[in-house]
């Protein structure tokens, strides 16, 4: 099915410069980038071979992120790992394998880390959900890739996902809390040293298992969208700048949510957003209009109990791609954005235990490979990518 872009989309097109500036004042608080970029293009073709080491996490690894830690230039991983109340350093080489892992305690059952400068010593810090611990815990860094003792912020019950940016403009990063028992988010406003203060939460759609932050609406101000596990939908609030947040329009999706990326799937300038659902097995794409608004959700299948999604531009083309986790099919399964907005699904990569992918560029060839959460293993799983 092809999907035209609306009259809105085309609007959008004209203005595109003026939001992709929006997101680059979101990102000067040091937040993770939403979207990896890459500069070789794979011409709509890449494909993924599985290295022959493994880096080791530990127990029931859930999460990963990509981010330079220690400033060489190569890319380093850090794995969230559910059972063992830790996140594991894995410092890059820059040929695509990694040093010996450091292991750093953190509360209860951390599903997903972020990474930005919550201190602003030009430095990626690691913020982590502790979804059986009912609070965020914050690993200042060294400025070397080591961390100290984690700092810990009571929150709402079963906090089960994290995002970062700048919601209030004082170029400090943000956190947002998605609340799984409360069913709602709380915004953390950094404060610049490490620390931050607690504006409270807002009601989001039952039981929100993903969370993102961008500018939906142009409006340079950040805004908060999440996925919910209890009810078949997406909330989208509006943020006004100060750090505070409107009320949540929803927008009807495929029923139990499991997580949300955010990119430019179609080319136009304005972020969209996707999802999965882990119990119809499918992936789940809705378009922004640039205005705060999304169009209705188109619908794909994937491999069997898809748990994550991730967004990256895998083959350089400018247009964001996806990366569906599939547990119980023991693989990742990119998806490849384009102007049409209908994502083309790509060959399956066969990872054991994929609970979560990150894509960013590990070896220094110019085009992004595969860190794979392997959550049966307890490990990273690298998978290379080639043109």
């Amino acid at each position: 099915m092809t999907v035209e872009p609306s009259p809105a989309h085309r609007a959008v097109r004209q203005t595109g410069l003026a939001v992709v500036a929006a997101l680059f004042l979101l990102g000067a608080a040091g937040a993770t980038p939403a979207v990896a970029e890459v500069s070789e293009s794979c011409a709509g073709s890449p494909t993924y071979i599985p290295l022959d080491t493994s880096a080791e996490a530990s127990t029931n690894t859930r999460h990963v992120v990509i981010v330079d830690l220690n400033g060489d230039g190569a890319q380093d991983t850090v794995a969230a790992n559910l059972e063992a109340a830790s996140v594991t350093v894995l410092l890059g080489n820059g040929d695509g394998t990694f040093a010996e892992g450091t292991s750093y305690t953190v509360g209860t059952r951390p599903y997903q880390t972020v990474a930005a400068d919550f201190d602003g010593d030009g430095s990626p810090d690691l913020a982590t959900a502790d979804f059986g611990g009912a609070r965020v815990s914050v690993l200042l860094n060294e400025g070397d890739g080591t961390f100290g003792a984690a700092s810990a912020i009571d929150v709402g019950a079963s906090p089960r996902a994290l995002a970062t940016g700048d919601l209030d403009g004082d170029g400090a990063a943000d956190l947002v809390v998605a609340e799984q028992g409360p069913s709602t988010v709380r915004v953390l406003l950094g404060r610049g040293d490490g620390t931050f203060e607690d504006r409270g939460q807002t009601a989001t759609g039952s039981q929100p298992h993903g969370v993102v932050v961008g500018d939906y609406d142009g409006d340079g101000s950040a805004d908060v969208a999440t996925a919910s596990v209890g009810s078949a939908g997406i909330s989208v609030l509006l943020g006004d700048g100060t750090g505070a947040l409107g009320a949540s329009a929803q927008y009807a999706a495929t029923s139990r949510l499991y997580s949300l990326a955010q990119g430019d799937f179609d080319g136009d300038g304005a972020l969209d957003l996707a999802t999965v659902s882990n119990g119809s097995n499918a992936l789940d794409v809705l378009l922004g209009d640039g205005d705060g608004t999304f169009g209705a959700a188109t619908t794909y299948a994937t491999s069997a109990l898809p748990v994550a999604v991730g967004a990256a531009d895998l083959d350089g083309d400018g247009i964001s791609d996806l990366m569906v986790s599939s547990l119980r099919g023991n693989s990742v399964s990119p998806f490849l954005g384009a102007a049409s907005g209908e994502p083309t699904p790509l060959a399956e990569v066969s990872a054991p235990g994929a609970y979560d992918a990150a894509a960013a560029d590990l070896d220094g060839d110019g085009v992004p490979d595969l860190a794979v959460a392997n959550s049966t293993g307890g490990q990273v799983d690298v998978f290379k990518g080639s043109c």
